[in-house]
């Protein structure tokens, strides 16, 4: 149900008369049509306080659809995939939406920059550096462009177009996930449906609410115990925290989702958390080369 306000209303809606759809022309009794599902709009439907209501929710998110999605996503990895594919939809999110609340959530609140990669990242931390180096060397040459003007141009650009281009993420990422459950009872959109999910975990607990813990804990420990805990929001630390995650994850996943024993689930789910960086390190590639050529 949706977050509300205001007082329920009563039902006014004539449930005998026979109404016309105005979008499908099907004749039907009650509030929706049973063609289309399209809605009846009433007076109430265009009062101040059905506005109102409507954007709270918008911005705020506090339809159940999300809540009750977000719980199962984090109890019952791979459940919320499971459902979908079997045909239970209507009580959650669909998972691309979800993808996008969780994207809207990182971007709102970014601690790690985990899906943006500076031009010293590229240029020195990448396996691809040396190709980022040699382009961005004979760009500079030819254009005779300034290397902090073209940085600054670089990072810039490059922080609007991971906004974008984080969903390519999950396509790619969707391939070794659908190499190592290969099945021929699962379709690639079954794959591709679970990636989506995962992502969204990883935006909303690894990326958002985990970082926000840490940084709570930190200065818990500065303030109470005069104590240096910065080490908690370290690279390594965090790299090797989200990897015990996403391997909890895709353990349970395994299980719920694609219907291994434990054994199975346990290794599956091993290689899956290892192939996350991985599916990075292709990402900050496509990243790169789709901020150089659009500058």
């Amino acid at each position: 149900m949706a977050f509300s306000l205001f007082r329920k209303r009563e039902d006014t809606v004539d449930y005998v008369i026979e109404r016309t759809c105005k979008n499908c022309g099907q004749v039907f009794q009650g509030r929706f049509c049973n063609r289309c599902g399209e809605k009846v709009i009433d007076r109430e439907d265009r009062s101040f306080s059905k506005l109102a209501e409507s954007i709270l929710n918008a911005f705020t998110f506090l339809e159940g659809k999300f809540w009750r999605s977000f719980k199962m996503m984090f109890a019952s990895p791979g459940q919320l995939s499971a459902n979908i594919r079997d045909g239970v939809q209507v009580p959650y999110m669909k998972l691309v939406g979800l993808f996008f609340v969780a994207n809207f959530f990182y971007f709102l609140f970014p601690v790690f920059d985990t899906f943006n990669s500076s031009l010293y990242s590229q240029f020195y931390q990448q396996d691809h550096s040396h190709l980022v180096q040699s382009m961005v060397r004979d760009h500079l040459k030819s254009t005779g462009v300034d290397v902090k003007a073209f940085t600054d141009a670089y990072n810039a650009h490059t922080a609007t177009i991971s906004k974008l281009l984080v969903v390519v993420l999950v396509f790619i990422f969707s391939i070794p996930l659908s190499i190592v459950n290969f099945s021929k009872k699962n379709l690639y959109f079954d794959h591709l449906q679970f990636s989506f999910e995962f992502h969204a975990f990883q935006m909303l607990v690894s990326s958002v609410l985990l970082p926000s813990l840490l940084k709570w804990v930190i200065h818990f420990a500065q303030s109470w115990f005069q104590a240096d805990w910065s080490v908690l929001l370290s690279d390594s630390f965090y790299s090797n925290l989200s990897l015990v995650i996403f391997g909890y994850f895709f353990m349970r996943a395994e299980r719920t989702f694609y219907g291994h024993g434990w054994v199975v689930s346990l290794l599956k789910g091993v290689v899956l958390a290892y192939l996350v960086f991985f599916s990075w390190k292709v990402y900050r590639l496509v990243l790169f080369l789709a901020t150089f050529w659009t500058m």
